[in-house]
Parts: structure tokens; sequence; C-alpha cells
């Protein structure tokens, strides 16, 4: 069950989420409170699992690494020893940096990550369609990002206030 917020801890989420960097003393001069109530705020959200980590965001096209591809996958046998053995399988590899179950005729879809199409047709040839069970694998390739943010919208989380 979500835990209620207030305003100050929206804001506070707000800032994290733009910069995870910023100091303890930044973040409490921007919302209006004092050092230590603001370091209490934020281990309570830590706490309650609402802050479970503070990552570095790394430019991709920085690495060379500029294909993005959804794949939609379509697995045969749906038991459910079936589909943890394809989740357990599919997390394991460092380019697929996101999965989830779907609705419709597909039963996941994967977000991927890799330099070139050569080297996705590898990672498709040589990974995915490794996996027992696999009956269809539809790849759409990114063109263009038009929209990227690693931010919730805070603004439709119920407050207390």
């Amino acid at each position: 069950m979500p835990i209620s917020l207030d305003n100050t801890d929206r804001k506070i989420l707000k800032l994290m989420q733009q910069d995870s960097g910023l100091s303890n003393a930044e973040i409490a001069e921007q919302v209006g409170l004092s050092t230590a109530p603001c370091w209490r705020r934020i281990k309570r959200l830590e706490e309650n699992g609402i802050i479970r980590q503070k990552v570095a965001i790394l430019d991709p096209d920085s690495l060379g690494l500029e294909i993005v591809v959804f794949a939609t996958v379509k697995v045969t046998a749906q038991a459910q020893h079936g589909l943890e053995d394809f989740e357990r399988r599919v997390s394991r590899f460092d380019e697929v940096t996101e999965c989830y179950t779907v609705s419709g005729g597909m039963d996941y879809i994967l977000r991927i990550v890799t330099i070139d199409m050569r080297s996705y047709e590898r990672f498709l040839r040589d990974n995915l369609l490794q996996i027992p069970n696999i009956a269809e694998v539809h790849s759409r390739f990114a063109v263009s990002k038009v929209k990227y943010t690693t931010g919730l919208p805070l603004d439709l989380v119920k407050t207390k206030d």
C-alpha cells in the first residue's frame, strides 16, 4: 500500500529525480527545510522503499549504444515454470534493459540496447532465440527518441496535505 506524501516530500522527490547528486543541504535549501529534517524525510522515503536507489544515468550515444529495439516475445509454454524460466534467462542479458509481461497476443515486451544491427542480430540468434519455448519474436527499432525520462509523474500521487 502506498504511503502518503506531503508537498515537501513530493518536492524532495522531484529534485532527487532531476539530480540524485544534490547534497542534503542543497535539497533542504530548495524545499525550505533545515538539513536535519530534510535528511530524516529522505531516510524515511528510503526506509519505505519509495527511494530504491540512487544511480548515474549514462548517455548511450556517448558509449556507442545507438540501437534501441522493442522486441515482443510470445512463448509456447505458458505454464508457470515456462514463464519463470524465460524471465530468469532474459534477466541475465545486459542488453535487455527492461522486460514486461503484456496483455494481448504477445507475452512479453523487451527493451534492448546495443551498438548496431549486427550486434542485435548476434544477440537475437545467440541469446534470445536460444531460450526454450519461444514461439515468436517481433522486433521494432526506435528511429528517434522523442522523450525519455526515468522520472515518475509525482503530481499524480495523492498527498496528505
